[in-house]
């Protein structure tokens, strides 16, 4: 049959569409040779920093300072107000917190929340920007050296950012502004302190790779390990030692369950001077108007879930007797008869015959009182008539459990 034009159109679109796949998945396998170099550079500076210049302690307060400033700047802004939206912050005090994340040298506000928005969206996927389920060395720092390829990024809301000209200004001077506020400002801090060489290595690039790696550790680490208290549907976890480390941001677990939350560390006594802070500025000044708390109902029954989640796997790890469906049905005189003539050391518990030949020495009340209900119904003896039996002793009983003796069967 001769190919009409219809079916030569859709040939071609059919290759066009062979073709992208072929150049997406490509690039998805290349190398991000710059942003790599960049990072192991800075890697190999802070290195020989390390272990060449010891600066005086001004200088390692001034880095501390900055490590401090850049973290809060990450957590406070870029990961709570910005990526969650988890309270509202005004103009002076957005300013304020863009300049603190730009001196994390993570990106621009819009470029970090868009992926993270992307990682809770997908988390654990192939979507997932940095996910846990490919491994811990690419969940902590090895998605930096591929060229990133997010084909669901158009569905992550980002009109929000896109109205912000904190974020716009940012986000189009972000070279500059971070190599000014994350560089020369440390450099210059240092001269004026005497430090020059200092505050250039370790205000500049060592307070660089702190920030970095407490920042990559919730990528890896609390997805590796910690708790979960909250819920199990993820790799999220919650740790205090990264919490410690990165200003509260380790109860990861809490996080992923209730992102909204300007809270990561929810209980009382969970580290996290990031919600402290946030906390403060809404009582004392009216930078922050609100901010968002998961309904206390609902954490509850989250926590309350996970611990039924955590008996039940407790549960099934004992051993709970035969399954009363797959026993021997019998009549009550069958079960004496069977006693009777081959000596069986059986009674009879409600409907269940019960074999306590291995039991009967290790019998609290002695092998005797056992003796005297060999083939008979023992049944008003066990419930009260001679011992009122616990439930540890109840639920023993299915351990005995040989055959069952249909109630209508049963005869006195």
């Amino acid at each position: 049959m001769k190919e009409t034009s219809n079916d030569y159109i859709d040939d071609v679109q059919k290759q066009k569409f062979i073709n992208k796949l072929s150049s997406q998945k490509k690039e998805r396998e290349e190398a991000w040779w710059i942003n790599g170099a960049f990072v192991i550079v800075v890697h190999i500076i802070s290195l020989i920093a390390l272990l060449t210049y010891t600066p005086p302690l001004k200088t390692w307060i001034m880095m501390f300072m900055f490590c401090q400033l850049g973290m809060l700047g990450i957590t406070i802004g870029y990961h709570r107000l910005w990526s969650h939206r988890a309270f509202e912050a005004r103009f002076p005090l957005r300013i304020i917190l863009g300049f603190m994340g730009t001196l994390g040298f993570q990106g621009s506000i819009k470029w970090w929340v868009l992926r993270h928005r992307l990682h809770h969206r997908w988390t654990d996927t192939e979507h997932d920007p940095y996910s846990a389920a490919k491994g811990f060395w690419f969940s902590h720092m090895g998605w930096i050296f591929k060229k990133p390829y997010y084909p669901r990024m158009e569905l992550i809301d980002s009109s929000d950012l896109n109205a912000d000209p904190i974020v716009k200004f940012q986000h189009k001077n972000y070279v500059p502004l971070t190599l000014a506020c994350g560089i020369l400002l440390p450099t210059l801090i240092g001269a004026y302190m005497g430090d020059t060489l200092g505050g250039l290595l370790y205000g500049g690039f060592l307070s660089r790779i702190i920030i970095w790696h407490s920042t990559f550790c919730i990528n890896s680490f609390a997805h590796w390990a910690g708790d979960q208290l909250y819920s199990n549907e993820v790799s999220a976890r919650g740790n205090l030692f990264l919490a410690l480390l990165t200003n509260g941001e380790g109860y990861h677990n809490y996080h992923h369950e209730f992102p909204k939350d300007f809270r990561n560390g929810y209980r009382l006594f969970d580290w996290d001077p990031t919600k402290w802070i946030i906390y403060v500025i809404h009582l004392f000044t009216n930078q922050i108007p609100s901010l968002i708390r998961a309904p206390e109902n609902e954490v509850r029954k989250a926590m309350l879930n996970m611990e039924l989640i955590k008996l039940q796997q407790n549960r099934e790890q004992c051993n709970w007797g035969v399954d009363p469906s797959t026993l021997p049905v019998m009549t009550y005189k069958q079960y004496k008869e069977k006693q009777n003539r081959e000596r069986k050391e059986w009674i009879l518990v409600g409907e269940f015959v019960l074999d306590v030949s291995n039991f009967k020495d290790a019998h609290p009340g002695g092998a005797k009182v056992l003796r005297n209900y060999y083939g008979k119904d023992s049944t008003k003896a066990f419930y009260g008539g001679l011992n009122n039996h616990t439930k540890t002793a109840k639920t023993m009983t299915a351990m005995y459990k040989v055959a069952r003796v249909e109630k209508n069967e049963k005869e006195e």
